[in-house]
């Protein structure tokens, strides 16, 4: 004698990004982009001793590199995946201060990737929010 059939179990559905996660990634997006965009236009002459004539601007500078880094980190994986673009790896590993104070190779690393890293960052960051914007 044979019981009744099991009932076989509902396929999962993959679960839709609730309001709060949307929100947080469009923020942190939003980090990124701003911070980046006035990193950048402070730095819009391309010369290295603009970032580090002053120690205000020095300052300033790894503030705003200190929040790209920190949105970068607080950014979930599946957002990550989604930008490609961005190298998550160099932000988190990114060079906010040297053990021995500023040295030359420090300041050089950091200005490499102030002019790589910050503008690919923002450009994908754009080119992500582009097609929601329409």
């Amino acid at each position: 004698m044979s019981g009744p059939r099991p009932t076989p179990a509902k396929p999962r559905r993959r679960r839709r990004p609730t309001l709060g996660a949307a929100v947080l990634c469009g923020a942190l997006l939003g980090n990124l982009l701003d911070d980046g965009a006035s990193l950048l236009g402070d730095l819009s002459g391309g010369d290295p001793q603009a970032l580090f004539a002053t120690r205000g601007n020095l300052e300033r500078a790894l503030e705003r590199l200190a929040c790209m880094r920190e949105s970068a980190l607080a950014m979930p994986a599946e957002q990550r995946s989604a930008l490609p673009g961005i190298d998550w790896q160099a932000w988190e590993s990114l060079p906010l201060q040297s053990a021995s104070g500023p040295t030359r190779e420090w300041r050089e690393r950091l200005w490499r990737l102030v002019v790589e890293l910050v503008p690919a960052t923002v450009e994908e960051a754009r080119r992500y929010q582009a097609p929601t914007e329409r």
